[in-house]
């Protein structure tokens, strides 16, 4: 099923539904899940109660909200392991809504208890520790942490948002960015983790589990579907898959930027993924893709102390701040380039290719949601995935494209906001937790 919007007023209008709705459908326990023996420590960090959310959710979602959720927000610290297989200590926010007492009486009328279904949200791309979940909930307090207050102060879910491998208490690992199994990994962990901390906490948990993220976000969330549905279908209960804007076919991708003539609009994304590989595959020098012949020195600009902006001024790249004005080859270097475009085995992509998601058969109901003029990660990379799902077999009601036009944004392009692939961001998230909404109903 392949579905196009207009959002001009689809993200408020799908939200608005949400909690009104949310206690007629299916809401009862719908399977277990497996608790982790992985927890290692939890915090509390914020305890807000339902009145000061809905005067939040008046104020930034829906002006004509009636209800909202208070939320306890609680750092979770736990076991994983990273991309050598070693034990390591992890963390990553998890909050959880709290009803009303009116609506949990209004839920008596209907028969129901009130009992909480499970969102792991994955997060695009960040570069300083400062922008992993749990450092901005500390940082910035209530309710600093959007997409929470969307999944669970407005909606009602329970939110498990990893801050990844090489952020929050890992952050002396390096991030495994776009790298299938090790971004699968520390999300399903720290799902085992929440689960434990909610059993123990004697929260009512549903036992439904729907998975999202945007951008590198959107790439795990894939990664995480099909990791959960290849290997640990018995563990889960996973109702719903959005993955929103991801680079599912990362050789692809790489076809399409590293490219001599190619004009590089975000340069820190291609220095990210060439500095990763090059640290996670003994294969894959660093010396031998990129100019700066000071790899040290590039390696640190990863270590969560930079911004974007201070990494392109680090590799020289300052005209623009460093975006839309250098082609690939001021930072790739030529031989590199030419080896990449010519040779099937080129070690990088061959890399590259066996750490695609696009094309597998998944079971649960996902929707695919992408900006049609993303120029970052571009569309051709959600079409590409429903296309191999529908030839393996995938029935089209199982499987949904949603394309959002950049006309109907709630956020245009401007100076500040200069790429559609940020400001698509707000209205992916209306539409996925929308359509969560309406599974967890029972549509």
């Amino acid at each position: 099923m392949v579905k196009y919007l207009k959002l001009g007023y689809v993200y408020a209008l799908s939200l608005s539904v949400l909690v009104f709705f949310s206690a007629c459908g299916d809401m009862e326990n719908t399977g277990s899940n497996v608790v982790g023996n992985n927890l290692i420590k939890a915090t509390l960090l914020e305890d807000v109660n339902t009145s000061t959310m809905l005067s939040v959710v008046k104020a930034s979602i829906n002006p004509a909200a009636t209800n909202a959720f208070g939320y306890k927000a609680v750092k979770i610290d736990y076991e994983t392991t990273n991309q050598s297989g070693n034990s390591i200590t992890a963390s990553g926010l998890l909050v959880i809504p709290s009803a009303s007492d009116a609506y949990k009486q209004y839920l008596a009328t209907l028969g129901k208890t009130y009992s909480i279904s499970m969102i792991c949200d994955n997060h695009g791309t960040i570069f300083t520790e400062a922008e992993a979940p749990t450092n901005v909930e500390v940082t910035n307090g209530l309710p600093d942490y959007s997409i929470a207050v969307l999944m669970t102060g407005y909606a009602g879910f329970a939110a498990v948002l990893p801050d990844y491998t090489g952020y929050g208490s890992s952050d002396a690992q390096n991030h495994p960015y776009i790298l299938k199994d090790a971004s699968a990994k520390a999300s399903l962990d720290m799902i085992k983790a929440s689960v434990r901390y909610m059993t123990d906490n004697n929260v009512l948990f549903n036992g439904q589990l729907y998975v999202s993220g945007y951008s590198e976000g959107g790439y795990t969330a894939m990664a995480l579907a099909k990791e959960i549905e290849e290997n640990h279908a018995s563990d889960f209960t996973l109702k719903g898959v959005a993955p929103m804007a991801g680079p599912h076919n990362v050789e692809a991708l790489g076809d399409i930027e590293i490219d001599a003539n190619r004009t590089m609009l975000y340069p820190a994304f291609l220095a990210y993924l060439a500095d990763s590989y090059s640290q996670a595959y003994s294969d894959i020098a660093l010396s031998d893709l990129v100019n700066e012949t000071n790899t040290t020195m590039f390696h640190s600009l990863f270590d969560g102390s930079k911004t974007n902006v201070e990494i392109h001024a680090a590799l020289g790249l300052t005209v623009n701040y460093g975006f839309a004005a250098y082609d690939a080859n001021v930072l790739f270097k030529d031989s590199f380039i030419s080896d990449y475009s010519n040779n099937l085995n080129n070690s990088f992509r061959v890399r590259l290719n066996e750490n695609n998601v696009n094309n597998w058969t998944p079971k649960a109901r996902m929707n695919l949601i992408h900006c049609a003029e993303d120029e970052i990660i571009p569309f051709s990379m959600s079409q590409g995935a429903y296309d191999n799902f529908i030839t393996n077999g995938v029935s089209s009601t199982n499987i949904t494209l949603t394309s959002i036009p950049t006309a109907a944004l709630t956020q245009q392009q401007d100076a500040s906001h200069p790429f559609i692939h940020a400001n698509c961001g707000n209205d992916a998230y209306g539409v996925a937790v929308g359509w969560f909404d309406s599974i967890r109903q029972g549509n």
